[in-house]
């Protein structure tokens, strides 16, 4: 018995690197697409916990995102994975907004939708939530503090 190898004949295009202020480094064009659709919501959720320090928090986050790009895309559903890398990372390094509602989920959803200013639909699709199960999140009420909604005003 004989084996053949081919060569493929197709190639991927080389990944291009991300400019920034370290090192270059070569990201495949899928997660360039995902760090270009989710960096501006992802942003927004950090903003609203720390409008100093959210560059540097999406930065790392999507820092770590490219490390383990493979194992993201290998989850039932990446988004999903990611944005719960994100919001625990946030969390770890911000204090918890005084929100009361009923669940993780509502409280990531209440901060993108009504203090970030992102449509629903863009709230349930940064989280890879449903927009069904975003949509009734956000018709449950939440509470906040009185600091809370002067710093919503003052935006």
């Amino acid at each position: 018995m004989t084996t053949t190898i081919t060569q493929p004949t197709a190639r991927l295009p080389a990944p291009s690197p991300l400019p920034g202020t370290g090192p270059d480094i070569a990201l495949p064009v899928e997660s360039r697409a995902f760090h270009a659709l989710h960096h501006h919501a992802y942003l927004a959720y950090a903003t609203a916990h720390t409008p100093t320090g959210a560059d540097n928090l999406i930065r790392d986050t999507f820092g770590t995102l490219a490390v383990n790009w493979a194992t993201l895309l290998r989850s039932p559903n990446p988004t999903a994975a990611a944005w719960d890398h994100v919001a625990a990372h946030i969390a770890r390094h911000t204090p918890r907004l005084t929100l009361h509602t009923i669940s993780p989920l509502h409280y990531q959803l209440t901060v993108l939708h009504h203090l970030a200013g992102l449509s629903a639909i863009t709230a349930a699709d940064t989280t890879g939530c449903d927009h069904s199960t975003a949509r009734t999140l956000l018709r449950t009420p939440y509470h906040s503090s009185t600091a809370e909604q002067e710093r919503r005003r003052s935006r």
